[in-house]
């Protein structure tokens, strides 16, 4: 245990209550101080918004190279991902991402988007009561995500590979050692992909074109199809049901939504933030390095607690209230060089299904959830919900 010269707090952020739901245990994190020793996690916890923020943006103390994990297995498995590098490899690999994942190629692909979610909320609307989740939220990312990466597996394998990947940043317990071997199942896939056996056209066909201009070295190239097929489906499930689930618990909020389309924009941005689906992430500190007062030794791991950030109440005045109103600006993509490269297609997918209700569905009605247990991930597992027309 390193020699700690600050708050200590004897909490868990991977126990079962925690992965049930963190808002008291991050309540508990950002009232005890800036940065938060927790001897049974072994790193450090930075939960108040400014200083998570902060750390994000610094790059060169906060790396992300040596991996973004809890648990040394996963660190050394992620390694040239484009989540767990930093620098230039970091900057050449996401310019890569970004030509399929761009402003400007996601928007290439709005028209078929928004058909698709037109049919979905048709679909749901015409029949009788669905799960919120699995139905209306993993709808769309699943028709469009398996479309355009391009590489030959069910949407229920994709699923599960997500899934795994993310529980498997968690410390060595016994979600993560459950889901090593899917995750890993995920990596020997991609070792196998090459240009012969990706959809031409595609998002991963885009990787080994790089490959081909020199760009990536070919482990690269398939270790990137990761990068694809990750961060495209939970999350943006996760932040559609918290959307659907608001605006079904919240009646005047859908009100106004209906009168006015302009809102749809930053009722997509609150679902995100008060769905915070990344609850956290590690960051290596590669120097002794001040967090509001609080010294954080070189050497250690500190996790940047998204979730907790966006709960700020110095940030968020009734920061657990849905608000179409509130300014923008939360960090359910992250911020700083690692601001979510999917951010543009999520968007997309989130106001498409919106504006698609917005047209069609009068009356929303939602009951009965459940919530998800993730080592990474939080939010709504499944939900009964009800169109009326």
């Amino acid at each position: 245990m390193p020699d700690v010269a600050g708050p200590t707090l004897d909490v868990d952020l991977y126990s079962r209550e925690a992965l049930e739901d963190s808002t008291a245990i991050f309540a508990t994190i950002r009232a005890a101080g800036p940065a938060v020793w927790l001897p049974r996690n072994r790193m450090w916890a930075i939960g108040r918004f400014d200083d998570v923020r902060a750390a994000l943006r610094n790059d060169e103390v906060f790396v992300s190279g040596r991996g973004v994990a809890a648990n040394p297995i996963t660190n050394v498995l992620g390694r040239r991902t484009t989540i767990s590098s930093d620098g230039e490899q970091h900057t050449s690999q996401r310019r890569v991402l970004m030509r399929s994942l761009g402003a400007r190629p996601v928007a290439a692909i709005r028209d078929h988007v928004e058909q698709e979610a037109r049919r979905i909320v048709d679909e749901l609307l015409a029949g009788p009561a669905f799960d919120g989740s699995a139905d209306f939220a993993s709808a769309l990312p699943i028709r469009v995500v398996a479309d355009l990466v391009g590489i030959n597996v069910t949407p229920k394998q994709a699923l599960r590979w997500a899934s795994n990947v993310f529980d498997g940043t968690g410390p060595l317990n016994r979600r993560t050692i459950a889901a090593l071997p899917v995750a890993i199942g995920l990596l020997l896939y991609t070792l196998r992909l090459n240009e012969r056996n990706v959809r031409p056209g595609s998002w991963a066909a885009s990787v080994f074109e790089a490959h081909r201009n020199g760009e990536l070295n070919r482990l690269q190239a398939r270790q990137m199809v990761l990068d694809f097929v990750v961060p495209s489906l939970d999350t943006t499930i996760l932040a559609a049901s918290e959307l659907l689930w608001q605006l079904g618990r919240d009646p005047d909020s859908w009100s106004r939504l209906r009168a006015d389309r302009s809102l749809i924009a930053a009722a997509v941005v609150e679902a995100v933030r008060l769905a915070s689906p990344v609850r956290l992430f590690t960051r290596y500190v590669t120097r002794d390095v001040d967090v509001g007062g609080v010294t954080i030794p070189a050497g250690t791991r500190a996790a940047l607690l998204y979730a907790s950030a966006n709960l700020d109440e110095t940030r968020f005045p009734e920061p657990e209230r849905f608000r179409l109103d509130r300014p923008s600006g939360h960090l359910g993509w992250g911020n700083g060089p690692h601001t979510c490269v999917g951010l543009h297609l999520a968007k997309l997918e989130m106001q498409a299904l919106l504006a698609a209700m917005v047209e069609r569905v009068n009356g929303i009605e939602v009951w009965g959830a459940t919530r998800t247990r993730n080592n990474a991930l939080q939010g709504l597992a499944s939900f009964n919900a009800r169109f009326t027309a």
